[in-house]
């Protein structure tokens, strides 16, 4: 229902808004096919994907074939930043959850030895046979 704010970042969300539905459009930006084009590549781009060695381990070495014929790399760049920008909005979240706890818990510390909280605090005398609730040496 309504665009994603977040400060100092730069846009995570596609955000474009439907008038039909009245909403606005929540896939991340690099990924979102109905609101974003792929730039066409030029004839002598190199593919350029870092290659790795049992799936894990980086070689150092990048592919060097022609980014138009290479298959086994295709939208590498764009899956590569949709996987940073998906643990950016990950830690966004933790982020805000982190922050409600500390509001929570900022907001049960000025509550703890107010006035309002001793007024409304009742004693429940568990024992009928005692009437007087001070210890012995209060008395």
């Amino acid at each position: 229902m309504y665009p994603t704010r977040i400060e100092g970042a730069t846009r995570l969300f596609c955000d474009v808004y439907n008038p039909q539905s009245k909403t606005y459009c929540k896939r991340l930006q690099v990924l979102c096919p109905e609101h974003s084009r792929d730039p066409k590549v030029p004839a002598d781009e190199v593919c350029g994907c870092p290659l790795v060695k049992d799936v894990f381990e980086p070689t150092g070495e990048f592919c060097r074939v022609s980014k138009r014929k290479c298959n086994k790399h295709y939208c590498w760049e764009k899956l590569r930043r949709a996987e940073v920008d998906l643990e950016r909005v990950r830690v966004w979240y933790k982020l805000d959850e982190l922050f409600e706890q500390e509001r929570n818990l900022r907001t049960a510390m000025t509550n703890r030895a107010g006035l309002l909280a001793l007024m409304l605090h009742q004693t429940i005398q568990h024992d009928p046979i005692t009437t007087d609730l001070r210890s012995a040496k209060d008395r």
